[in-house]
């Protein structure tokens, strides 16, 4: 049964005493997109006036509007999944390979080997959407669509076959961070996550923000925290272990760390130093003539 809303499915292959086949039409308003990983076995496909033979291990990618057949002789293992056109729309990472990424779902891959310990990885990765996907956990749906995003982004970098990402200008890679950061500060990514969505390593991360900012990615990140931390202490009736909640830290004690050791004091502290500050400028003001 599908949770999420999402329109995906996925589907083991173990064909150890028949062939598989799957046949799908080119009308792409209500055809999806297709990929396959075999782990074991062979087959064919015919997709329009491509017709190949296939070995394991392998990864097929067929895009939305591209009609065929895809068959698998007995013995073959791996899985296969169908993603509906508008979800591949939805799951493109708003960063600075967005397009390239758009670009590549858009082509076929057609029966590319890969290493043994790559295509079982592949694996791991759809049975672990299929998990989410078939589950009812809190963000499932938001978990399902960053699953998704990096096998297409996996895929994508079979297909470019080592071609090297565009590189972006100091200034774009900070913008593009700092908007990520608004984005995902609360979400606790890594620096490494925060890498990979702009494309380039930790390394050039981190020389850009801090020649730009004179601080680090993390000091970056810790700061918009911080700031969420200042107002909703200020302005809001949350308690101490509701802000840390809201701001994604597991652990309310952690928070507590985390503020006073940024702030020389803890947050309840710092809470009642605004309030008693705010009353003493009161008191002040009203003494005004």
């Amino acid at each position: 049964m599908n949770r999420s809303g999402l329109d995906i499915e996925i589907e083991r292959i173990n064909s150890a005493l028949s062939t598989s086949e799957w046949d799908f039409g080119a009308t792409r308003q209500i055809a999806s997109g297709r990929a396959f990983v075999l782990v074991s076995g062979a087959g064919e496909y015919a997709l329009e006036r491509a017709n190949s033979s296939i070995e394991a291990p392998c990864v097929l990618w067929i895009p939305t509007g591209l009609g065929g057949r895809v068959r698998l002789n007995a013995g073959a293992r791996g899985i296969m999944m169908s993603v509906a056109d508008g979800v591949l729309g939805r799951v493109v990472p708003a960063s600075l390979v967005a397009g390239s990424l758009r670009e590549a779902i858009d082509r076929p891959l057609l029966g590319v080997r890969v290493e043994p310990n790559g295509a079982r990885s592949l694996m791991k990765d759809f049975e672990d959407l299929q998990t989410e996907n078939d589950g009812d956990l809190p963000g499932r749906r938001e978990a399902i669509v960053s699953r998704l995003s990096l096998i297409l982004i996996a895929f994508w970098r079979l297909g470019s076959a080592g071609a090297k990402l565009p590189q972006a200008s100091p200034r774009v890679l900070v913008q593009g961070f700092m908007q990520q950061v608004e984005l995902h500060a609360r979400e606790h990514w890594t620096i490494t996550a925060y890498a990979n969505v702009l494309g380039i390593t930790t390394d050039r991360l981190t020389t850009a923000i801090r020649r730009a900012t004179g601080s680090s990615p993390l000091e970056i990140i810790h700061q918009r925290l911080l700031d969420d931390a200042d107002a909703l202490l200020e302005h809001s009736n949350l308690q101490v272990a509701e802000i840390a909640d809201t701001l994604g830290f597991k652990d309310a004690g952690y928070f507590n760390r985390f503020f006073a050791r940024a702030k020389g004091k803890p947050p309840g502290r710092f809470r009642k130093d605004v309030i008693e500050a705010k009353g003493m400028a009161d008191i002040s003001y009203s003494a005004w003539p």
